[in-house]
């Protein structure tokens, strides 16, 4: 009985750690692809992109926007939708990157994921820069 409950223990911690090295993963991918600009026509259409995004993916709606910052209501409590808050800060020379927080009000997690959720708006903000 004992060695089976060593056993379990052992599978679970086994487990927070894969968990905690996706996490990782997903954050070191998250912070090497966050969006750049790099001029005033580049950063309107990304700007865009990333309004879009969240229009269409965040569980509430857009609650303040500026030129450099916009965010959602807080999340519904208990919901695993995804609430909002996205910058547009200068790197100098011209440049600015354009971060996203995600997170969501349930101790369940988010639907989507909040992490992957991240690199596909950092993909699809790329990708509406790209030809510019």
């Amino acid at each position: 009985m004992v060695r089976t409950v060593a056993v379990l223990m052992g599978f679970a911690f086994l487990a927070g750690c894969a968990n905690t090295q996706e996490v990782d993963a997903w954050r070191s991918e998250a912070q090497r692809t966050t969006p750049v600009c790099t001029s005033e026509n580049q950063c309107q259409v990304m700007w865009s992109a990333a309004r879009s995004w969240v229009l269409s993916h965040a569980g509430t709606k857009i609650q303040n926007y500026g030129t450099d910052y916009f965010d959602t209501y807080n999340p519904i409590p208990n919901s695993p939708s995804l609430a909002a808050q996205v910058s547009k800060d200068a790197l100098g020379s011209g440049k600015h990157k354009i971060s996203a927080k995600l997170w969501c009000d349930n101790m369940f997690g988010c639907q989507p994921n909040a992490w992957q959720a991240l690199l596909d708006f950092n993909r699809t903000v790329n990708q509406a820069g790209s030809g510019q």
